[in-house]
């Protein structure tokens, strides 16, 4: 039985824990995995690692694409108790399997550990949930998950000192269950949004403006006709990306690889430094979803992870973002 005021159960077992940071861009579900297969043997790679955990519960870092969230009321942190995800361009709809107890555990102890945070009862995700989910799990709810977002679209987003901090919170938590913890890391590197995800400031006119606030409740733009177009745009991309005819803005593979080196090193405090404006110039808008790998990271070394391993990177992928896959875990998987 959990004790929601500490985190800890009556059988004080420690956790074990294994973590995974990948990309959930919607192209590595509408394009043929022939077209990157040595990404995707190292994807598979992590599969593996992860089933072979065998995890009882797994905390998965997410973003939004403004599909469930909108700029009437965008969280920094939010926590769900419980969640559906949508049928979004590269996402996979259903019912997550949310483990509420621990959901609602894990924000009573943030807040009593000094951070404001929301929570939500009925939580809806899009692919940056479920493309990852799908992928590790097999089907979107086939494990107790407690999800987590982070903004990584709109201002103002969270520091990614911030997000370490939250990380290494919900380590401290989950190393308290005496449980097999699996930690999921969703987006990344460097890629170009603004295009298709404005800021308030920046949209092209009132009418895509009111869509980002109000989500289709007000103006000319509906949710099945925004999710739509979505997919238009993304379809039609996807072979054009792939051959190299259509190449996204800002991929950045020495940015990429600075942060890379950053993650996977003994001391990620280095990260504190960054700040938002810098490396969304340098790496664009999508680069925000680093704060998914931050958190995810942090809380893994909290619960005892060891130092990540860089699995695979390449910036000339056909599927459009600086494509970088990391893992660590402790014990060893099969140890």
């Amino acid at each position: 039985m959990l004790n929601a005021s500490n985190g800890v159960g009556a059988s004080p077992a420690a956790s074990s824990v294994f973590v995974a940071c990948v990309p959930h861009v919607p192209f590595v579900k509408l394009q043929d995995r022939k077209l990157l297969p040595d990404f995707w043997h190292a994807y598979d790679a992590l599969v593996a690692q992860f089933r072979a955990f065998d995890p009882e519960l797994v905390i998965v870092f997410g973003a939004d694409h403004y599909d469930a969230l909108h700029l009437k009321l965008m969280p920094s942190v939010l926590i769900g108790m419980e969640a559906e995800a949508m049928a979004d361009t590269g996402g996979y709809p259903g019912k997550l399997n949310v483990a509420s107890d621990l959901a609602l555990a894990c924000a009573e102890y943030l807040v009593e550990h000094d951070f404001d945070i929301a929570t939500s009862y009925a939580m809806s995700v899009d692919h940056g949930f479920s493309n990852v989910l799908h992928n590790f799990l097999g089907a979107i709810d086939a494990r107790p998950i407690i999800p987590v977002h982070l903004n990584a679209l709109c201002h103002p987003r969270p520091t990614l000192r911030r997000c370490r901090q939250i990380g290494e919170a919900i380590g401290q938590f989950a190393a308290g269950l005496g449980k097999r913890v699996a930690i999921l890391g969703s987006g990344g590197l460097s890629h170009e949004t603004s295009m298709i995800f404005p800021q308030f400031d920046t949209a092209p006119n009132q009418t895509i403006r009111d869509f980002i606030v109000h989500g289709g409740t007000h103006g000319d733009i509906t949710m099945d006709s925004w999710m739509g177009d979505i997919q238009a745009v993304m379809v039609e991309l996807a072979g054009p990306v792939a051959d190299g005819s259509h190449v996204t803005g800002k991929l950045n593979p020495d940015w990429d690889k600075r942060f890379l080196a950053a993650i996977t090193s003994e001391d990620m405090t280095a990260l504190d430094d960054w700040h938002d404006a810098d490396f969304i110039e340098e790496a664009g808008s999508g680069a925000g979803e680093i704060r998914q790998w931050v958190a995810a990271v942090a809380a893994a070394r909290a619960a005892g992870a060891g130092v990540p391993t860089l699995d695979y990177y390449a910036h000339d992928t056909p599927i459009g973002v600086g494509a970088g896959l990391i893992h660590a875990s402790s014990p060893p998987v099969g140890g």
